[in-house]
């Protein structure tokens, strides 16, 4: 995928805000309505730009302690796998989760109520399932920066 200049500034402006009018980026980027929408679009089609979403403050929904998991895995069979897998997309308390070099196989990102809510995600969740051999937890103190503040690398 070939990005030029151009493409460069709409994705670092959508990154920052995802739902500009197409009037107001084309007037960031210094493009012309209809070259800004075309554009947009061709970033759409060809997998630059994946989606649109919201990104919730966990105090909404009244998540106060996030933290960060580092999981590792035993080699196990494709049901394993697949049971791991469907407890973590069913789990409204695991915000991302990322394959990862180095020691440890996973990294998750998490968003609990309190510090039971945490245990009983460790505990009663995680190390219950075949595949995971061990968790190492971190808790976040405070948030520097998120992907909106830079843009993703353009």
């Amino acid at each position: 995928m070939q990005l030029g200049a151009a493409d460069h500034r709409i994705l670092r402006e959508l990154s920052r805000d995802g739902r500009l009018s197409n009037v107001e980026l084309a007037r960031r980027v210094r493009m012309s309505e209809s070259a800004c929408l075309r554009r947009v679009r061709a970033l759409e089609d060809s997998g630059a730009i994946v989606g649109y979403r919201a990104t919730i403050n966990p105090l909404a929904y009244g998540k106060v302690l996030s933290a960060y998991m580092l999981v590792n895995l035993d080699q196990r069979g494709a049901a394993d796998a697949k049971a791991f897998l469907d407890v973590l997309r069913a789990d409204d308390r695991i915000i991302h989760c990322a394959a990862v070099t180095g020691e440890y196989d996973l990294i998750l990102e998490v968003a609990v109520k309190d510090v039971a809510d945490l245990t009983d995600l460790t505990l009663d969740t995680l190390l219950k399932l075949p595949t995971v051999r061990d968790v190492v937890t971190c808790l976040s103190l405070r948030t520097y920066k998120t992907a909106g503040d830079v843009g993703p690398g353009v």
